[in-house]
């Protein structure tokens, strides 16, 4: 796939998308993830819940990417905007965050101004 650049009015009109897909998977994981807890089970019963909850964040992943974003933990995505990422994190209204392409999440800084650099 062709890297996408990502300007950050763009980003910002697609991330209620891309919380909804989050937030529905999340859920979904949450679910059978309290199953696994409370539950007894057969060896082979929570192996196949294991598998369910690894299918899940895979297809949550592959949903992602095939929108040009950047998946780089669990429920947490980058935007490419040719200078460094866009960062946004499940439970952040918006799109508040950005880092170099070396800085990681480590580096997150708060979006102070968006210029035409960037658009």
């Amino acid at each position: 796939m062709e890297r996408k650049i990502w300007t950050y009015e763009d980003a910002r009109k697609i991330l209620p998308y891309v919380r909804s897909i989050t937030e529905e998977f999340y859920e979904t994981v949450g679910k059978v993830h309290q199953e696994l807890k409370t539950g007894l089970y057969q060896e082979n019963e929570q192996e196949a819940m294991e598998a369910k909850v690894e299918w899940l964040l895979t297809d949550w992943s592959s949903k992602i990417r095939e929108l040009g974003i950047e998946v780089k933990g669990l429920w947490l995505v980058d935007f490419d905007n040719g200078k460094g990422y866009y960062c946004w994190h499940l439970g952040e209204e918006d799109l508040l965050f950005e880092h170099g392409y070396d800085e990681g999440f480590a580096g997150r800084k708060p979006i102070q101004n968006i210029d035409e650099d960037y658009e």
